[in-house]
């Protein structure tokens, strides 16, 4: 994905999360999403890895095997490309939101 105008709002989440919260692994991003900002954002595990990836194939993460984890963690950290993305990123005004009704959906 060399084409970074097609991040989603997922893998700009990521990037402040990783920007704000140091290097983490998914599960930690996770947490740290649930921990700070839930109360108006969330993201499940299914999106946050397949985001870590796509961020780590546009080179905006970087991840390293966690020396100190018996199992083959991942640990990804934000790069200087990753950050000026997120700064481009904020910078802009937000998308209008889009309304979701079940009750609607449902008449």
């Amino acid at each position: 994905m060399g084409d970074r105008t097609t991040l989603r709002t997922t893998d700009y989440a990521l990037l402040g999360v990783l920007a704000k919260g140091g290097a983490m692994s998914g599960y930690d991003a996770k947490a740290y999403i649930e921990a700070s900002i839930s109360q108006f954002w969330s993201e499940s595990f299914g999106q946050i890895y397949p985001a870590l990836e796509r961020l780590r194939r546009s080179r905006l993460v970087c991840c390293r095997a966690d020396a100190d984890s018996p199992r083959s963690r991942k640990v990804y950290e934000i790069t200087d490309a990753g950050r000026e993305v997120l700064a481009a990123w904020l910078a802009r005004p937000p998308e209008p939101e889009r309304p979701r009704s079940e009750s609607i959906l449902k008449t």
